[in-house]
């Protein structure tokens, strides 16, 4: 955050100076883009787990939920950042994206309008990206991480195999 800037001129030429200029830059933004791969991946695998072991079953289905709100929160931090870069893969991807999203029934076109804060990727989709992705999803995040380990806890723990 110290040396990007959310705005079309300087996010690509940030990132670059990132990977380029900045000591040990290159190095803290692969950990992070294989950090958050790992964390979609282990996200996945713990929730197959839990499936497998029949652990959403009552007295634990309010946490199952709550486990798949964090799957998607996930996901979503994972797309939001994927703009970030602010280049020709990034711009069209979230286009697609968009464009996926804007086939949901009854409110697929507010949902990519929301997304996108306008019709068509542009600065303030970058802008609404940069602060989804590290304030409003990260803080989301932590509250219901909060409540699923609550959860965990007040059902007696990890559930193992039947």
């Amino acid at each position: 955050m110290f040396y990007y800037r959310p705005t079309v001129p300087a996010a690509y030429a940030d990132i670059e100076a990132l990977s380029t200029s900045v000591a040990f830059g290159s190095l803290v933004r692969n950990m992070h883009r294989w950090g958050a791969h790992l964390m979609v991946l282990t996200v996945f695998l713990h929730m197959a787990r839990v499936f497998y072991h029949g652990a959403y079953k009552p007295p634990r289905e309010f946490n199952w939920v709550v486990g798949v709100v964090l799957l998607f929160l996930t996901l979503f931090l994972s797309f939001t950042g994927y703009l970030l870069p602010w280049d020709q893969l990034a711009l069209w991807a979230v286009t697609v994206g968009s464009n996926m999203a804007g086939f949901v029934p009854v409110f697929g076109d507010q949902v990519t309008f929301a997304l996108l804060g306008g019709v068509e990727v542009t600065g303030a989709t970058l802008l609404r990206f940069y602060v989804l992705h590290v304030l409003f999803l990260p803080f989301i995040l932590v509250i219901f991480m909060a409540v699923h380990f609550w959860r965990v806890r007040k059902d007696g723990g990890i559930s193992g195999p039947l």
